[in-house]
């Protein structure tokens, strides 16, 4: 009788196992949907999972088709959160998104939280120039976003065409802020524009382009892997930042654990995991982490630069470009 009652026992702690670690164990779930890279969102999902016992579902995708999702779901939503894509993309569909003013975004600049906290930054894109140190010496290379003017380097340059790069597009409108069209053309007339931003920086490490104009965290994953040809530089002159962001879905269907997601999404942890692990800047001032890279405080930013703005000039500004492409 005793080793019948052994065995139930060890079958029944066996169901239990099963049972907990199972997907069917999951008492309480959030969806994401998400246009960030796979082993960042897994990383930050499992962590949750671990945290709060909270499954987290998650839906990758680009940010625009994520936005056509919220808006065809907005009578029967079927995420919870969409993590992250530019603020000025967020801020246009915000009418689709529930407030939330987390208590991490008390620690954020006034600009990183949508006035009535329909959408919060998360992290910040500082638009850069990358060069190749076989092709570019020291004593040449450009030290401003002018310099980048000079007839000297005339295809030389490359940058993703802004009508399919929503990073290539921030970079058109932080110099249209600061040189206006005049300076756009001669950035044109020495450019080669390529349809996609990923071989602006792949093509620039791999000695193809001397010069490509892309984001710091895709220019410095190659210096943090041991790359020693690619060089960043801060534009002088201003370099653009551009932040991304997060926002609650309006009519969720699970806004408790979508909450707790997006405090735990800005907690101070792991923004400073994100940063260590894939060299996202943290919307967070107070974040120190082991990365090579100069503080915020240390890049002198265009102060001019202004997402919003850059949405609602969007059209306007594309159709100018287009016209000087189609010129050249």
């Amino acid at each position: 009788m005793k080793k019948a009652f052994q065995t139930w026992g060890m079958v029944l702690s066996m169901v239990f196992f099963v049972f907990e670690a199972s997907p069917w164990a999951w008492a309480r779930e959030v969806v994401l949907y998400s246009s960030n890279q796979s082993d960042l969102i897994d990383m930050v999902s499992q962590g949750f999972e671990k945290k709060s016992g909270i499954k987290v579902s998650a839906v990758r995708m680009g940010t625009g088709e994520a936005m056509k999702r919220v808006q065809a779901e907005k009578d029967n939503p079927l995420g919870d959160l969409f993590w992250s894509g530019d603020v000025a993309v967020l801020d246009g569909a915000k009418k689709f998104f529930a407030p939330y003013r987390s208590p991490e975004s008390k620690v954020l600049p006034p600009q990183y939280v949508e006035k009535d906290a329909l959408w919060t930054a998360t992290n910040v894109h500082i638009m850069i120039i990358m060069y190749n140190k076989k092709l570019v010496s020291e004593q040449e290379k450009p030290q401003t976003w002018s310099d980048l003017f000079n007839p000297k380097w005339k295809g030389k340059i490359v940058m993703a065409s802004p009508e399919k790069s929503g990073s290539s597009y921030a970079q058109v409108y932080g110099l249209y802020k600061l040189y206006g069209w005049d300076g756009l053309k001669k950035l044109i007339a020495n450019a080669k524009v390529l349809d996609s931003s990923s071989l602006i920086y792949k093509g620039t490490a791999e000695g193809e382009y001397p010069i490509g104009l892309t984001m710091e965290y895709a220019a410095y994953r190659y210096v943090a892997g041991g790359s020693k040809e690619v060089g960043i530089i801060y534009p002088q002159d201003g370099a653009f930042a551009a932040p991304e962001g997060a926002a609650l879905i309006k009519g969720c269907k699970h806004p408790e654990e979508a909450k707790m997601f997006f405090d735990y999404l800005l907690s101070q942890e792991v923004e400073k995991e994100i940063f260590e692990k894939f060299y996202r800047r943290p919307a967070r001032p107070d974040v120190v982490a082991s990365v090579h890279l100069p503080r915020m405080s240390e890049i002198k930013l265009l102060k001019e630069f202004d997402p919003v703005e850059a949405k609602v000039l969007e059209k306007e500004i594309l159709k100018q470009w287009k016209e000087i492409i189609l010129s050249k």
